[in-house]
């Protein structure tokens, strides 16, 4: 049986099977890629297709932990490495900002690295927060939503950051980029695109968000074959949908 993901996409004119086969998730904290409105069954999919996949892991997720900051920052970087290893992706990369503070560091600062990423790896694929998403509470998905979706424009440009050119990396700009954004605080996402999941790939993105036990705990003995909580039930409980509000690719 199938389960379709369904995305928000501005589709770009480079096919996949030309493509570099490397991607990148942009996204504020350790679990962001597994939850319900997350990229985990895409990820996994590509993994399965041969594709190299890094995940930024953009703060240090101090505050989502009851062990204090720096164990807490610890913990959740481990079992962010061993969730992004349940989808097949290769590493983690951690910025580092501070957790649920992320109003108080300059836009530029982020968005500059997030371009000398873009540059580093030239991925096909991109996945990140939709900058122009309406509602989301949450200010660091704010902020990354924002920094990654104008990184992504002006990675292209030689005049910006020019220094680069001095690390041997060169002006790149993005065939496909995917935006995700929740839809349960308010209007203003629309989904255009639908990706079907295997089985065996829900069932990585089931087990990946289960890896993030400091926030959710032990698993039950026999996990179900859907990311268990209601929010998710109400998503992916539509016959063959498994629902992902929200992705967009860019034009180059």
């Amino acid at each position: 049986m199938y389960h379709a993901l369904a995305l928000l996409v501005l589709c770009a004119s480079t096919a996949l099977a030309q493509s570099s086969k490397t991607f990148l998730i942009f996204q504020a904290h350790h679990d962001d890629h597994t939850w319900d409105w997350g990229f985990g069954g895409f990820a996994a999919k590509l993994a399965e297709e041969g594709w190299t996949g890094y995940f930024v892991r953009t703060t240090n997720d101090e505050k989502d932990s009851g062990k204090g900051w720096g164990q807490g920052d610890q913990i959740n970087l481990k079992e962010a490495r061993d969730a992004i290893a349940i989808l097949g992706m290769k590493d983690v990369i951690s910025l580092n900002w501070r957790n649920d503070h992320m109003d108080s560091i300059p836009l530029t600062d982020l968005r500059a690295q997030y371009i000398l990423l873009i540059r580093k790896f030239r991925p096909e694929i991109v996945m990140t927060y939709n900058p122009w998403g309406h509602y989301d509470r949450n200010p660091d998905h704010r902020k990354v939503g924002r920094a990654a979706g104008e990184a992504l424009w002006l990675s292209g440009y030689a005049n910006v950051h020019p220094e680069h050119a001095d690390l041997g990396l060169q002006p790149y700009r993005v065939p496909q980029v995917y935006y995700g954004h929740r839809d349960d605080y308010g209007l203003g996402h629309t989904t255009n695109f639908a990706l079907k999941l295997t089985e065996s790939q829900l069932k990585k993105k089931t087990l990946a968000w289960w890896a993030h036990k400091n926030v959710r705990g032990e698993p039950p003995t026999q996990p179900p074959p859907l990311v268990p909580n209601s929010e998710t039930d109400r998503l992916y409980q539509r016959g063959e949908w498994d629902h992902l509000p929200g992705l967009k690719t860019v034009l180059p």
